[in-house]
């Protein structure tokens, strides 16, 4: 194992004065974001598993995945989906954030269909347009996500 010594020093006009010494594990000091800096790429190696969670967690077709949010043929999406040809880091990426905005949306409404149905009425948050309009896009998901939580909260208002 590999271990960093951190120097605390307190400087002074041209003298230095250390203060405190430590030593700990390397590992302590590896940010998140290291860490999960291969995530897309493990979950990019197995679209079939990726592709399969949107599909049931969204409760939509592969038609309109395909042509509505991830903006690619259903014959695309469906060699993705099947492992045929790799899948490009934006649309994993995509994939990746729709799973998590639909289990959320799944847990707040109780189920796909109600989650599906409040997603294509007009929202005030989203200027008077359905909130499925802005599922192409990471920040439109994110918008959605963050009118989620505050239904979740009781902050709509």
């Amino acid at each position: 194992m590999f271990n960093v010594k951190i120097h605390i020093m307190k400087k002074y006009i041209n003298q230095e004065e250390t203060l405190n010494t430590v030593e700990e594990p390397i590992a302590m000091y590896i940010s998140n974001s290291f860490l999960k800096s291969n995530v897309l790429d493990n979950l990019a190696q197995n679209s079939k598993e990726l592709f399969t969670k949107v599909i049931a967690v969204s409760g939509l077709t592969i038609k309109t995945l395909a042509e509505n949010i991830f903006e690619i043929t259903p014959k695309t999406f469906i060699k993705y989906k099947n492992n045929q040809t790799k899948i490009p880091s934006r649309i994993a990426e995509l994939a990746i954030e729709l799973n998590t905005l639909f289990e959320l949306g799944n847990e707040i409404f109780s189920n796909s269909t109600a989650f599906n149905g409040w997603l294509e009425k007009e929202n005030v948050f989203f200027n008077n347009k359905k909130p499925s309009l802005f599922l192409n896009t990471s920040t439109g998901i994110h918008l959605i996500h963050e009118e989620l939580k505050r239904i979740e909260f009781g902050a709509t208002a």
